[in-house]
């Protein structure tokens, strides 16, 4: 019987074919995601009932405590991307499931996503772009990078980088809070000062998010109040973290210049921030760089066949 490995990622092996031949090289049959997209519960239940994985290459959807309990055969989930707050842990330890990631090969293409979204909704790129297609020409007055107070929610290792480039290529002064840093760590983290999670949203001009997700919203309409005024907020972490209701308020409230989002609660989104000009927009595409996205899928490839080793599954 064939041992089929899912690969759930909308457009795995699109750039280069290595890490689907390095999956067929080690007698296992891969199976694409059929439909180019973030699958639904319901797909992902499908495709699971229909193929017996034992391994899957797991991009966001939701990998559920019913979804692996019923699937007899899975022995290694690896994630393409740094994220697997999508995974249940506690579940996958008990059925005896290993659980990989790739932490860092995305972080380049993440960074440098961020801070173009920034650099779009200071100078109103995005805005422009579309006046010009309309046959309108008045240009926009915009304000600079340069020497904005940027705070980062998030030092980890796309953190880190970005507080680099900011810093050294654009003159910023960088701020940062990570929830993961005990209070009496606080200080001087290289050169970036970190702070309590206040403390940054009333300091900083620009905020951008980078932590996985948790229960509730890091980012709601009290945390809104508490930023500056004509502040800029980025999200390219994770869609639950900002409350999009309260992010609209504030925005046509002129509590904010504006947002540029890579991420949201619902995928594909189609709320009412589509309707701002102040807000800049982009479809989860952090990681879609053609280098970073062909490293990543080959080090989760590299990652499952390690797994499956170890579990006895091939040699």
């Amino acid at each position: 019987m064939a041992r089929t490995v899912l690969i759930t990622t909308s457009s795995f092996g699109t750039y280069d074919q290595e890490p689907v031949e390095m999956i067929k090289s080690a007698g296992l049959v891969p199976v694409l995601n059929p439909h180019g997209r973030k699958l639904a519960p319901e797909e992902t239940k499908s495709i699971f009932q229909a193929n017996s994985p034992v391994g899957i290459v797991a991009g966001t959807e939701k990998l559920s405590r019913e979804l692996l309990e019923s699937a007899a055969d899975l022995k290694v989930i690896s994630r393409v991307g740094t994220g697997w707050d999508n995974v249940d842990h506690t579940t996958a330890k008990k059925c005896g499931i290993l659980v990989y990631r790739t932490p860092d090969s995305h972080v380049d293409a993440v960074t440098e996503l961020a801070i173009g979204l920034m650099l779009s909704v200071l100078r109103n790129i995005a805005r422009a772009d579309r006046n010009v297609r309309e046959g309108k020409w008045k240009p926009i007055m915009g304000q600079l990078l340069h020497h904005k107070v940027v705070g980062l929610v998030g030092y980890g290792l796309v953190g880190k980088r970005m507080a680099s480039v900011l810093s050294n290529g654009f003159g910023a002064t960088v701020i940062a809070y990570d929830p993961y840093i005990a209070d009496k760590e606080w200080g001087d983290a290289g050169g970036v000062k970190l702070r309590s999670l206040e403390d940054l949203l009333k300091i900083s001009d620009i905020v951008s998010l980078h932590v996985p997700g948790g229960d509730g919203y890091l980012i709601g309409a009290r945390e809104f109040g508490l930023m500056k005024r004509g502040a800029v907020i980025i999200n390219t972490a994770r869609g639950g973290l900002i409350d999009e209701a309260a992010l609209k308020e504030a925005i046509d409230k002129g509590m904010l210049e504006g947002a540029g989002l890579d991420v949201f609660e619902t995928e594909p989104y189609q709320g009412p921030l589509r309707l701002s000009d102040k807000v800049v927009m982009t479809m989860h595409m952090g990681s879609y760089a053609k280098e970073s996205r062909i490293r990543m899928e080959v080090e989760a490839v590299e990652n499952l066949l390690t797994g499956l080793r170890e579990k006895g599954v091939i040699k």
